[in-house]
């Protein structure tokens, strides 16, 4: 099963929800709508912190600063719903620990159906 690529729904249903949630090789994983890059992003739906549903959370631009002053990182993120630790969408490495990673899967769309590799 490793390096197969895995129907988990419609492209439809994807923009219609911001996400699509389904089971891969045994694993949950969730694919969002990226829209600081444009683009899908697949990733366990698990969050390493405490077992939080990652993928109910939100991708965004990782924002950085000192109180009175915030920077835009031009990087996309994806925040845990329940605790807020945040993800980086391409390596999968927390941007606070880096001893902290969840697994991220190349994702792509084929006739309209989003597709994981896992």
């Amino acid at each position: 099963m490793s390096g197969e690529w895995h129907d988990v729904g419609s492209l439809g249903e994807l923009e219609r929800d911001g996400r699509v949630i389904a089971s891969v090789g045994g694993r949950e994983v969730g694919v969002l709508l990226d829209p600081v890059g444009d683009r899908l992003v697949a990733v366990r739906n698990r969050c390493p912190h405490q077992g939080g549903p990652l993928c109910a959370g939100v991708v965004s631009e990782r924002i950085r600063g000192r109180p009175g002053t915030y920077d835009l990182e031009r990087q996309s993120v994806l925040r845990c719903p329940w605790h807020g630790w945040e993800f980086d969408v391409e390596s999968g490495i927390c941007r606070d620990d880096p001893r902290m990673r969840v697994a991220v899967y190349p994702v792509k769309v084929d006739n309209g159906r989003v597709l994981v590799k896992a």
